[in-house]
């Protein structure tokens, strides 16, 4: 299906991360995974993915591992919520990939089963403590392929170890390569991602009014991990959770704060504002932050992608500042392009 000059972004299926992902200049080389959020419809992702304009050609993970939660994170429970998802998606003629892990409930595995073909294959989405034994692993993942009835030539695994903020990326590129070196039968899988998110659960520590910049350690791991001197057996394709947190966005009315995430060759840099509610055009304040961008060295151009081209707009022609919403399309959408033209340069 793809080798290791492909990206599998990590979004949550909120209606920015859509648009986002649709209004991309080329899909062939970008498998994004949508998790759905409980607090939405479990049919929600395919509707948001037709209503955006995602090609029904082009394959995406989808994965309803919140509707698995013992907690009580959704109401809808995980067979009904799975099969409602891929039901919605096979009627749009989507090719929706169902995702499961080693440890999602016998419900939510029978749900996956039931949508299992050769053809479209299932993900499965290993985490850290999934390798805390060999013999286990080797276990899980055969008993769990077999129950769903297809081999690894049908299944695509992302091993996702979720944030690694504020860590080193040598010591995440050798976890990397630990990992890997205890999946069995490595080159057999149809494709195979590793995926870390770089990005802060809050901007809460970050200079008001100012250009912060972040390293992105997700990148620079894998970077180091594909192209280093001691290479896992098979090359990984390379996965994040673009410009946001591993987790669930908080729950309850957050302050909004005017902002722009805007990712570059190895930092995000990070736009902090003020609040957009309760600050005099406090919205506005996304226009003044475009015209700052596009002064600078780092801006790409409004021909690199659609978001540049939105920030640009707003740069020169001022208009409206959009919303909240608007602001994480722009920086997303600018993300995915800029890791696709890195991995598309890649050696």
């Amino acid at each position: 299906m793809f080798g290791h000059k492909h990206y599998v972004p990590i979004l949550k299926g909120k209606r920015a991360e859509f648009p986002a992902a649709s209004h991309l200049k080329n899909k062939a080389n970008v498998t994004p995974l949508f998790e759905s959020i409980p607090s939405k419809p479990p049919d929600d992702v395919p509707k948001q993915a037709s209503k955006s304009g995602w090609p029904a050609t082009a394959p995406y993970f989808v994965d309803l591992l919140f509707f698995d939660d013992d907690g009580g994170a959704s109401n809808a429970p995980p067979l009904s919520a799975v099969v409602t998802c891929l039901n919605a998606a096979k009627a749009k003629g989507q090719r929706a990939i169902p995702v499961t892990g080693t440890g999602r409930s016998p419900a939510y595995q029978r749900a996956v089963k039931k949508f299992a073909d050769a053809e479209r294959g299932v993900a499965i989405r290993l985490i850290a403590d999934d390798f805390e034994d060999e013999g286990d692993l080797a276990t899980a993942l055969d008993s769990l392929a077999k129950f769903i009835g297809l081999t690894p030539s049908s299944i695509d695994l992302i091993v996702d170890l979720g944030s690694v903020a504020d860590q080193n990326p040598a010591v995440i590129a050798q976890l990397h390569r630990a990992n890997l070196s205890i999946i069995p039968t490595i080159t057999a899988w149809r494709t195979l991602t590793v995926a870390t998110g770089a990005f802060p659960v809050s901007l809460a520590p970050l200079t008001r009014d100012a250009w912060n910049r972040l390293v992105r350690i997700d990148w620079q791991a894998w970077l180091k991990l594909v192209s280093g001197t001691k290479k896992p057996d098979r090359l990984p394709a390379y996965g994040d959770y673009a410009i946001a947190h591993p987790g669930l966005p908080p729950e309850g009315q957050a302050t909004i704060l005017a902002q722009l995430r805007y990712t570059i060759q190895n930092e995000f840099m990070i736009w902090k504002g003020k609040n957009a509610i309760k600050t005099p055009n406090g919205f506005g304040q996304f226009l003044s932050i475009c015209t700052d961008l596009v002064s600078r060295p780092e801006f790409r151009g409004a021909t690199f992608s659609d978001g540049d081209q939105e920030i640009q707009g707003k740069a020169t022609n001022g208009g409206s500042p959009g919303n909240a919403e608007t602001w994480r399309n722009i920086g997303t959408n600018h993300h995915i392009e800029t890791v696709l033209d890195q991995i598309a340069n890649l050696p």
